[in-house]
Formats: C-alpha cells, structure tokens, sequence
C-alpha cells in the first residue's frame, strides 16, 4: 500500500514548501490531509487544530467519519483513561507519530481505544499524530483504515512523522497572523447545554458568538463547544480536573476564551453544563502569543519583562547576564515577532484581541 520513491518525496517537498508560508490554519490542514491521504491511504480520519495548553479541539476536519464515530472518539479521548498512543502522551514524546500496530506489537485489541471503538465501526489499524512546533502542539491527525486493510507500515509512519514537524510550523505561523475583525464582538455570552448537547437557555451575545463560529443553522454545536462541554461533564462525573474545560481559538480579529462548568442540582447528577464564551484577555492570550512567535522559554521570559517595564540593567541583573547579551536576546525577540523596538512590542503582545 506503500506509495515508495519520487512521488513521496514530491509531497513531502510541497508539504514543507507549504507550511513555510501557510494560508490559514483551516486550509493549511484541510490540504494537509489530502495531500497525506494521497500517499498513505485510509478510509476514515480527523485532523485537528488544537489549544496548545488543553489540547482541545478547537475545530475538527473529518474525513469520512460519520458523527457517531466522531462522537464515540471524543469521548472515549476526554475520558482520559488508561490507553496507548493517546494524543496527551504523543504530545510528550520523543516521537510525534504512532500506529497502533507497531505500539501493541499487532495485538490490537490490548487498547483500549480498539476494543471499545474500533471494533464497533469495523475499524482495524490506526496512525497518530501530534503537529508541533515550539514546544507545543498546535494541531493532531489520527486516520484509521477498515479491519479488512493491512495495518499502517515502518515505512508510512516515518513518512507522516517527516511532515508532521512541518505542519506544527505551518500552523504555528498560520494562528500567529491578526486577522481582519469586521463585526468586533466584545461582551461575553453564556450558554445553558443539557445532558444531550441541546441549547436549554442563552444570551444574546452567546447567540452572536454561535453566529461566528458557525454561520449556518442546523449543523449542531461548533465543535469547540461541544468538546468544552463534553469535558466540563466528565470532569464533574470524575469529581477532578484532569484536563481543564477551557479552550483559546481564532476568530475574526483575535481570539476567543471557550470555558465551561458542569451545574449540579441539590441532589441530582452534574449533567447540565454552563459554557462561557469571552474575547480571550491579556493573562490567558500573552503564552499563547509567545509560543505562536516561535519564542524560547528564556524569550519568553525576557519578552514579559520587557512589556511589564522593567528597565534594561535590572533586565540583565535579574537573569545575571551582561548588557551585550540582553541586546542580542532582545534582537532575537524583535526578529520573531516582526517589530523594531520596545513600544511596538508592546503594542504587538499587549493589544486587546478583539479591537476594531
């Protein structure tokens, strides 16, 4: 099933020439998922843009994934529970990218995953992967082929792990461009979900938000509400906060905060869930603005230095280091974000998201 020699190597090459200067991050992995599927086959897939903190979906392409797979995906990944290659332990390995036949040494059905999901849509083997690029992870892929197709090869998942280091970058870059905000939305919104996923109650602005994220009627919830919810449930029901139900993605002109709690009756189970959405402000927005810029951890620390005030000297006797290598740093940081001094760094990290 392999696709060996020149034509891997052609995609590899456009893939690579493509995250170097991506579209947007909707297009970029829309693209991705193609060009991936043309070289290694699958019958059925989703390809991610994620919140780099939570991991959470902030959109989900799905590639021949009826909505009850999908849904039988998330929540089985929510859970949290004990199994292979799942998206949190990729994103802290070595290696970004698995198959579950290679990780089980082709006894499938020691994960969980494949038990419980696999078996019940007629799905065999599958291939994994998380896209990062400084030090976090801005997207995931997972595709899976039919219980009646040979499992993914060595030679397939080294050839997804060699363009997933590029997309990490492609959508890194992508997330890190200001788009344009013709209808700036400001004011909060606040949803009421029952048990099922249906609107119970909402404001008005909760309504507008909707309208953002999802400009048709009738296609259910946006995906990065749905799975806020779905983890605010499952924490409740966990009585823990394994993973927070807070999520950060881009809309017109910045960025929205998506979080959600689970609201519990006297006596009755925490099943209905209360979800805010809110322009994303400085404390949650300037890490993620850091790591899209491609900063190093002791950039980063500098940057916030820099925007809080503090002078140059006390800069450099704070880290214990020379003027000269302050300056050098502060070029760095200056190269990465695009400005040529102070004040427009500054104004590039401390903007409100969502402004006119």
């Amino acid at each position: 099933m392999w696709t060996p020699g020149a034509r891997a190597a052609a995609v590899r090459e456009t893939i690579a020439e493509l995250c170097d200067s991506p579209p947007s991050a909707a297009e970029l992995i829309e693209t991705v998922a193609m060009l991936v599927r043309s070289i290694v086959p699958y019958d059925t897939g989703s390809w991610m843009i994620t919140d780099p903190d939570t991991l959470l979906p902030a959109s989900i392409l799905s590639v021949d994934a009826t909505p009850a797979l999908r849904r039988a995906f998330t929540e089985l990944e929510l859970d949290g529970g004990d199994d292979v290659n799942t998206f949190d332990a990729l994103s802290r390995a070595a290696q970004p990218v698995a198959s579950l036949s290679q990780t089980t040494d082709g006894n499938l059905v020691a994960s969980r995953r494949y038990r419980e999901v696999h078996r019940r849509f007629g799905l065999g083997d599958e291939l994994r992967a998380v896209a990062r690029s400084s030090n976090a992870t801005w997207g995931m892929g997972c595709v899976n082929r039919a219980d009646d197709v040979p499992d993914f090869s060595a030679e397939e998942v080294r050839f997804v792990t060699a363009i997933a280091k590029h997309l990490g970058v492609g959508l890194r870059k992508a997330l890190a461009r200001r788009q344009a905000d013709p209808d700036p939305l400001r004011a909060p919104g606040v949803l009421v979900l029952d048990e099922h996923m249906n609107i119970e109650a909402s404001t008005g602005q909760a309504q507008r938000w909707l309208n953002t994220l999802q400009p048709t009627l009738g296609g259910g919830l946006p995906t990065p509400i749905e799975t806020v919810a779905l983890q605010a449930q499952i924490n409740a029901a966990r009585e823990s906060t394994q993973r927070p139900a807070r999520l950060r993605l881009q809309v017109p002109g910045g960025w929205l905060l998506v979080h959600a709690d689970a609201l519990k009756a006297t006596g009755a189970a925490p099943l209905r869930v209360a979800v805010v959405l809110e322009p994303a402000g400085r404390a949650e927005l300037m890490p993620l603005l850091l790591a899209l810029h491609g900063l190093t951890e002791r950039e980063r620390y500098i940057t916030e230095l820099l925007v809080e005030g503090l002078g140059t000297d006390e800069i450099a006797t704070r880290l214990c280091i020379s003027r000269h290598t302050l300056r050098d740093y502060v070029k760095t940081i200056f190269g990465k974000v695009g400005v040529c001094s102070r004040p427009e760094l500054t104004a590039a990290l401390a903007q409100q998201p969502l402004a006119a």
